[in-house]
């Protein structure tokens, strides 16, 4: 599996959050940990091969899910959003004459556009040595995401209190 980064010394930001009003800390800290993948989204782009641009296109920041949060341990109200490569889902075929008439209706097929080969790239195989995009750019951008996390929730945190009329 791939490598996970951290980030650490954010007990500044986290102070100035438990002093905020309970509704407002969601937000904030979703916005600026978005803006904080995006940072490390970009640079994994820019490093990924080009040999037709679409792997590079596959790169993503995300919010983990409920589930994926608590297996995490960030807790129920905990934050954790990744950067990595949309997967194909299975979805399935709607319930519309058409596909009635071709036999397809509720079954169900592999979303186009999965760039499964990424794994490959990144980790290397028994044939193909590892040509790592994502790893490396988390490990250069780090320091940077970790400095506009904590900016870009401090500016949202900012924003929503002089909305509700707390400063």
């Amino acid at each position: 599996m791939a490598e996970q980064v951290s980030i650490q010394g954010l007990a500044g930001l986290v102070r100035s959050l438990r002093e905020a009003p309970r509704a407002l800390q969601g937000s904030a800290v979703r916005a600026g940990m978005r803006k904080g993948g995006n940072v490390i989204r970009d640079d994994a782009r820019r490093r990924a091969p080009k040999a037709s641009g679409f792997l590079a296109s596959q790169i993503i920041t995300r919010r983990a899910n409920a589930q994926s949060r608590s297996r995490a341990g960030v807790g129920k109200d905990g934050e954790y959003f990744t950067v990595g490569i949309k997967s194909g889902r299975r979805r399935k075929y709607a319930n519309t004459k058409r596909n009635k008439q071709r036999g397809r209706a509720g079954k169900s097929y592999v979303d186009r556009g999965w760039a499964y080969y990424w794994r490959f790239l990144e980790f290397g195989t028994k044939k193909q040595r590892a040509s790592p995009f994502l790893t490396p750019a988390g490990e250069a951008k780090g320091p940077e995401a970790a400095q506009v996390i904590i900016d870009e929730t401090r500016a949202a945190l900012d924003k929503q209190l002089r909305k509700e009329g707390w400063r």
